[in-house]
This record gives structure tokens, C-alpha cells and sequence, in this order.
């Protein structure tokens, strides 16, 4: 998504949650100071997937279902991208995410385990995690830097605001042929993999409806075909995308 496109929608959610675009900036500038030259080429982006088939693995509570699990285990030919806490739940099902998606906001032990073990991290910068980026960003390999405010040099903006989402636009800005999703849980609870210590839970499902929105907004325009994956139990409608009921 070009940055222009995006822009509105990033001022009409930091108005929303009423956040600090400077603390963004900053973040950002962080960021593009700590990758300097360690950043990944954007054509290995571009390789790996352009016309793939790429699952997104949020971190909603229907990942814990096995009915789920079994379908995650299954996608081996696909190209598999996670979204922070989710990484714990692959790497439990002996599964490597391709790609990482992340505020650092998950289990760090987990995003270092797979970020070792192959995983390329698309670390991303905001003005909640500073004190994140400057702790563990030295210790990622393999990695590229995003942010949600103006793109720089080695900091990109592939459009989106929560991990889950920002999946979805990676997939889309590459033109990916499929974005599966699952754990896109945006009408249940919190869970497990998700964030654990959720100090304000209104805000949190505040963030998760406008991952929703985003996810359907793309939807509409994106080249890509999106398929919802979806239980009895968890069976969250995400308009836009085509739903895929596990039975």
C-alpha cells in the first residue's frame, strides 16, 4: 500500500487512541539507527512471496483448537508468516514461521528461537515499545525494520497497525496469490499466545476491531484471493475475505 494511501488511516486510529505520532517517529528513527546496513534486501521479500500461497497465523484462541493445529501442521507448502505470539504456538507444532511479524510485544524467547532457527522477523516500531527495540534488537539477525509512520531508508510501511494485520498487508504489498488466515479471532476473547499481561482489555479489543477493519478495507481492493479459516466454535466473519469452515 503506498504511504499515501495509508497515512489517513494512520491519523484517524492514533485520533482514535488518542497516541503520539512523535513517540512513532522516534521509535522509527530508533529503529533506522540500530538496523543501520543489517536490513534484508526488499527482493528477498519479493521472492519468497509474490504469487505464493501464504498462511498468517494470528494469535486469537482458535489456535489452541487441534482441529486448527492439524490445519496449520498440513500447510507445509505454504509460505508461513506469524504473527508474534502466534511463533510460540509454531514453534510447539515443530513448524519454523518464513516470516515473523512483531513488536516485540510476545514471548522473546520465542521470536529468538525462530529468528536462530531461520525465521526472517519484520521488527516493527511504535511509541509503546522503545525500550524494546533498544534491548532486543541487537540480538535478531535476519530481520527488516517496519513502522506504521513516514517509511525511511531501511524502515519500510507496508500499511497495517496490529501484528495480525500487518501480516495481511505484507502478503498483499508483494501481491501474494492466497492470504490464509487463522487465529483471526477478532470477535472472542484474548488469547493464550496473544498478549498475556492485557493491563487495559478495552484497548486491546479496541485494537483488535480496527485490525478487523483494515483487514476488510484491503480485502476489497487487494489482487489476492483471502480465505477466512474458521470452526464451529470460532467462526469470526472478516468481510471481504472467503470462508473456510473446518468440520
Amino acid at each position: 500500500m503506498r504511504f499515501s494511501d495509508w497515512y489517513p488511516h494512520y491519523l484517524e486510529i492514533i485520533s482514535n487512541l488518542n497516541l503520539d505520532m512523535k513517540k512513532d517517529i522516534l521509535s522509527s528513527l530508533l529503529l533506522s539507527t540500530l538496523i543501520s546496513n543489517r536490513s534484508l534486501d526488499l527482493n528477498y521479500l519479493k521472492k519468497k512471496l509474490t504469487n505464493k500461497k501464504i498462511l498468517v497465523i494470528g494469535a486469537g484462541p482458535s489456535i489452541e483448537e487441534p482441529l486448527i493445529q492439524t490445519f496449520i501442521h498440513d500447510r507445509s507448502n505454504f509460505v508461513i508468516v506469524s504473527a508474534d505470539g502466534s511463533t510460540e504456538l509454531c514453534l510447539q507444532l515443530d513448524i519454523i514461521p518464513d516470516f515473523v511479524v512483531t513488536d516485540l510485544d510476545g514471548n522473546i524467547d520465542s521470536l529468538l528461537s525462530a529468528n536462530k532457527s531461520g525465521s526472517i522477523l519484520l521488527i516493527h516500531a511504535h511509541g509503546d515499545n522503545i525500550d524494546k527495540i533498544l534491548k532486543f534488537v541487537p540480538k535478531f539477525r535476519n530481520f527488516f525494520g517496519t513502522t506504521q509512520v513516514f517509511p525511511l531508508q531501511n524502515v519500510y510501511n507496508f500499511g497495517g497497525f496490529t501484528d495480525g494485520d500487518r501480516c495481511v498487508f505484507l502478503a498483499d504489498e508483494f501481491r501474494s496469490a492466497e492470504i490464509w488466515l487463522v487465529g483471526m479471532d477478532f470477535n472472542s476473547s484474548i488469547g493464550y499466545f496473544s498478549k498475556r499481561n492485557v493491563y487495559n482489555l478495552k484497548l486491546k479489543k479496541k485494537k483488535l476491531l480496527i485490525g478487523k477493519h483494515l483487514i476488510e478495507m484491503l480485502a476489497k481492493k487487494s489482487p489476492s484471493i483471502l480465505f477466512n479459516v474458521t470452526t464451529i466454535e470460532f467462526n469470526s466473519v472478516i468481510n471481504g475475505t472467503i470462508d473456510y469452515k473446518l468440520k
